[in-house]
């Protein structure tokens, strides 16, 4: 690699973040929708809601609310409300018109029952990272990103264990600023890889050509706080400047596993309320992969995608963060259309 490309690639490794000027803004933006405010389960029967009292949509599963939606019930229709801001219950029966505002769900017809207390704590958890998530309503196409920067702390855990043993990273090679400033190819790509030192024990892995991330998964580690860096490496040169500060991730006990474990299988199944559950666990690549997963077979579920794209931003995967970006964006204006 040349002198102005190795700077280039560095520069785009190592600074901060910035967009680039071929940002695709999403058209006819419109006021972003808060927090859900509630959360429909325990659904049976006919059930539908819609967004702009056109549209009706039926429910087929747990599904969350936000202000302005409403919901409709058939004869044999029936669930219960769980509200975000007071953790309270509601049940909703059948032959039902409910309109959901800020304050929760309120009966224009039919019957929605006293609120008793509920088990809001999930919904609750919701909070600032649904709301950071909305402000993706541009595709970060050719962010430059840090290599290797989630990172562990007690505001925001990063915790790996036995059942979730992976570490990931931005793939920046799929990066276009990337590709042009370091002339990357098809048939160079093979003469760049990665190397990851956990705890000063280092190893080479491949970069995945085509993918947006790298997974790489560790052996059984002591519980507690582990450093680990990621660097850039073309054939045995460093393509990346030094990694200055190493990030850390926390390896959690079996004990502690056990807990995580029954907190996700108290979500009855659901994914994408695992997904919240693992996430608010530290288990940050579990939910992660849980996220894509729900997201995949429920392009629907528009409005919920903020949740997404903050945990990926905060994993610090900047291909992955603009595809799902463009994604959200695409489904947005469909929607709305």
């Amino acid at each position: 690699m040349d002198k102005f490309g190795k700077i280039l690639v560095t520069a785009v490794i190592s600074f901060s973040l910035v967009m680039q000027s071929d940002l695709v803004l999403a058209k006819k933006a419109k006021k972003k929708k808060g927090a859900p405010v509630t959360m429909i389960m325990n659904v049976e029967g006919g059930i539908e809601y819609t967004k702009n009292g056109k549209k009706w949509k039926k429910v087929r599963r747990n599904k969350f609310l936000f202000s302005g939606y409403k919901i409709r019930t058939g004869a044999d229709g029936k669930g219960t409300f769980l509200n975000q801001n007071t953790g309270m219950s509601r049940t909703l029966g059948a032959d039902s018109l409910i309109e959901i505002t800020a304050a929760g769900a309120t009966a224009t017809s039919g019957s929605l029952g006293d609120a008793v207390k509920g088990s809001g704590d999930l919904v609750a958890s919701l909070g600032n990272r649904f709301k950071k998530g909305q402000k993706y309503t541009t595709v970060r196409r050719g962010l430059k990103i840090k290599l290797g920067a989630a990172k562990h702390s007690k505001r925001s855990p990063y915790r790996l264990s036995a059942a979730w043993p992976e570490l990931v990273w931005d793939n920046v090679l799929e990066n276009p600023v990337v590709q042009k400033a370091a002339k990357i190819t098809p048939e160079n790509y093979s003469n760049f890889h990665y190397r990851i030192t956990v705890d000063g024990s280092s190893v080479d892995v491949a970069a995945p050509q085509g993918a947006d991330m790298v997974r790489y998964s560790l052996k059984e580690m002591t519980p507690g706080e582990h450093k680990y860096k990621v660097e850039l490496i073309k054939g045995e040169e460093l393509a990346s400047e030094p990694v200055k500060r190493a990030s850390s991730f926390e390896w959690v006990s079996s004990a502690e596993q056990d807990k995580i474990m029954l907190h996700k299988e108290a979500r009855g199944g659901d994914e994408l309320l695992e997904a919240i559950s693992l996430d608010n666990d530290g288990i940050k690549v579990g939910a992660l992969d849980l996220y894509l997963k729900f997201f995949a077979e429920n392009l629907d579920e528009i409005d919920m995608r903020p949740q997404m794209l903050e945990h990926i931003r905060k994993l610090k995967l900047g291909e992955l963060l603009s595809r799902e970006g463009e994604l959200y964006v695409k489904l947005k204006e469909e929607d709305e259309g």
